[in-house]
């Protein structure tokens, strides 16, 4: 039955966006400004939330880059997550302070505590605000829905919840994969995404079954810190947002949300 309602629930979304979200002809420019010298200065100002977080860049034939942000888990270093994804065959891992960890870290709009992943946000398609869909693949245990639930509360961006059968409705609209699985000991989750001039073609979220808890409050948490960053956030360093470093707070904070407000304006603002 929970199946079943988790795929209503997706169509009634898709149903949804459809009849409200009408094409607004906006086509938002497919190039993204570098971070600039006083965004560097603005994020060493705004706190070290991403020091504790682990960057692989992989530049790819095609033009694209491949990426990715690890959030380790309790007891683990960056430093010991680093050589651990080394070990395994990783490439493109990066050291803190490379010039593309500092790229891909925290990057403006920044509000409050909170901040932008440089380089990862969504195009708008023929939307006024981009149209995301999480299609959920993971067990019961992982209350994605939920956590999609407050993200679809933020300004600026729609993220809507769909089973992944489903399948990714298309005409503009993005798509996020959500898996669970056990991926070792090393980190709670991952999120993995392809880009372009600054902007996200495919993202995957890896939400790890072996490290964190089988509690509610901490796979919502580490749900919601996950799909945060599909998002295009980066770490918060309150402890308020879902988007610190796990101590499971199970909700984004409005700051996160004044940085999606920020980061995806309504078409001629």
């Amino acid at each position: 039955m929970l199946r079943r309602a988790r795929v209503a629930i997706g169509l009634a979304a898709a149903a949804l966006v459809v009849a409200l979200s009408a094409p607004a002809g906006h086509a938002e420019s497919t190039t993204s400004a570098a971070p600039t010298a006083a965004g560097s200065a603005a994020g060493s100002a705004a706190g070290s939330a991403d020091d504790h977080a682990v960057y692989v860049v992989q530049p790819r034939s095609d033009g694209t880059t491949y990426t990715a942000v690890y959030s380790p888990a309790p007891g683990v270093t960056a430093d010991e997550l680093r050589d651990t994804l080394r070990r395994q065959g990783v490439r493109g891992v990066q050291e803190p302070g490379s010039r593309s960890a500092t790229i891909l870290a925290r990057c403006a709009p920044f509000v409050g505590t909170a901040a932008a992943w440089c380089g990862h946000k969504w195009d708008y398609g023929p939307f006024n605000d981009p149209q995301v869909y999480f299609l959920d693949h993971t067990s019961d245990s992982w209350p994605v829905t939920d956590a999609q639930v407050d993200w679809y509360q933020a300004p600026g961006i729609d993220a809507y919840y769909r089973w992944y059968t489903a399948g990714c409705p298309g005409g503009g609209r993005h798509c996020v994969n959500v898996y669970n699985g056990s991926y070792g000991t090393d980190w709670y989750g991952v999120t993995e995404a392809t880009t372009s001039n600054g902007y996200f073609g495919t993202v995957t979220v890896k939400l790890n079954d072996q490290i964190t808890p089988n509690t509610y409050a901490a796979r919502r948490s580490v749900a919601c810190h996950e799909m945060g960053h599909a998002l295009g956030l980066e770490a918060n360093n309150s402890t308020n947002s879902c988007m610190s470093d796990p101590e499971f707070p199970q909700h984004p904070s409005s700051d996160d949300f004044g940085v999606l407000n920020q980061l995806y304006p309504k078409p001629g603002t």
